[in-house]
């Protein structure tokens, strides 16, 4: 955990990440610092095999960054950073949303890229694709299940993503889970929403699988008239 000092030499020095100023050095040698870090912490999972563990581990790792996290996302600079876009894939592993839509606000909006040597999707289809996941296994192992809380989430990322390039059959996911967050609801106009939404993902990919959910919906409406 780190100190309050610490943590705000940390966001002070990803703050002036990318300046041209007599403090320009200094930042960077935080940059080398923060990024042995992220180095280490990679070396130490990568000696565990389960990814629940490394899940867990992750989640602990987190907090010692938060500094750089802040201030980079105040400082607003938009500088490749493997720290930040790596921390990005992290919250999402460990399933801390809020931190990862905060990260992939910033990732997505300034194109920042992944590490290649570790990661064969780009940032958008990794956000899209990993905080749709979860929802879409809850989905299928379960019909019953209520995905509403799940709703906000997925539509930030929508509105994190739109007018982004991903593949049709990535985006047709978004739209599914989206719409598989709205099934549960007895309200006529998210009902709506719901059917818009799985037809959309249809259109995007003929095979993403809802034909039973579009006719489900579509007769619930009919009688709700």
């Amino acid at each position: 955990m780190l100190t309050p000092a610490q943590r705000h030499f940390q966001r002070v020095m990803a703050e002036r990440r990318g300046q041209v100023d007599e403090q320009s050095d200094i930042a960077r040698t935080a940059h080398e610092e923060i990024l042995h870090r992220l180095h280490l912490d990679m070396a130490s999972l990568s000696r565990v095999q389960s990814d629940a563990t490394k899940a867990e581990m992750k989640k602990a790792m987190l907090p010692a960054y938060e500094g750089w996290i802040d201030g980079t996302i105040e400082g607003d600079r938009g500088c490749q950073d493997e720290v930040i876009a790596t921390l990005m894939v992290w919250a999402i592993d460990c399933q801390d949303s809020a931190l990862a839509l905060k990260l992939g606000r910033y990732v997505v909006k300034h194109g920042l890229s992944l590490p290649a040597d570790r990661f064969r999707r780009d940032a958008v289809t990794v956000l899209v694709e990993e905080m749709s996941n979860p929802v879409l296994t809850l989905a299928t192992t379960d019909a019953e299940t209520d995905l509403s809380g799940y709703t906000v989430t997925l539509d930030e990322v929508a509105e994190i993503v739109a007018g982004k390039d991903m593949p049709d059959e990535v985006c047709a996911k978004l739209c599914k889970a989206r719409a598989f967050s709205r099934r549960a609801t007895r309200d006529a106009e998210t009902k709506g929403e719901a059917l818009k939404l799985f037809r959309e993902a249809i259109s995007l990919n003929p095979n993403a699988g809802v034909k039973k959910e579009i006719a489900g919906l579509a007769r619930a409406r009919k009688t709700q008239r």
